[in-house]
């Protein structure tokens, strides 16, 4: 198995994780100054923080969220721009990587709610359970993306 690096990725805070041998290696946030208002720039500055993020840990494999339609058309768009801007970083330098669905991945890890906040403190939860972490929703969310690629990509 080879270093498996999941983002749940955002413009303002990004959660990690990486997975080596199929464990739980580190973790952790990246943020962007709230303060930025312009999303260009934001895509620019977390763009940077992940491209530096891949170059020290160089992992072998990426897994990245989807994005997915939250009620917000301006948000969804922004999101879709910013995971092509990662697409791109990317193949640039020749990193296989994969999208998954958050529906895929919160079934994997069985986490159960009807509304996004109840999933994301039960998705809090089930990193607790498993790992005896307190983390953020963004770490946590990263961790299952983990959960599901180390127990689903086969070959890596």
């Amino acid at each position: 198995m080879a270093k498996i690096l999941c983002l749940d990725q955002a413009t303002l805070k990004t959660g990690y994780s990486l997975f080596d041998d199929n464990k739980l290696i580190t973790f952790g946030i990246l943020e962007v100054d709230p303060a930025e208002k312009n999303i260009i720039e934001r895509m620019k500055l977390m763009s940077d923080k992940i491209t530096n993020l891949i170059e020290s840990l160089s992992p072998d494999f990426i897994v990245f969220e989807d994005t997915q339609f939250q009620n917000n058309y301006k948000t969804y768009q922004q999101l879709s721009q910013f995971q092509g801007v990662i697409m791109l970083y990317l193949f640039q330098i020749n990193i296989s990587f994969c999208i998954v669905k958050p529906t895929e991945w919160k079934a994997a890890c069985k986490i159960k709610g009807r509304k996004r906040e109840e999933q994301k403190l039960n998705t809090i939860a089930f990193v607790k359970d498993k790992y005896g972490l307190d983390v953020s929703s963004d770490e946590a969310d990263s961790i299952g993306i983990g959960e599901w690629a180390v127990n689903k990509i086969k070959g890596w």
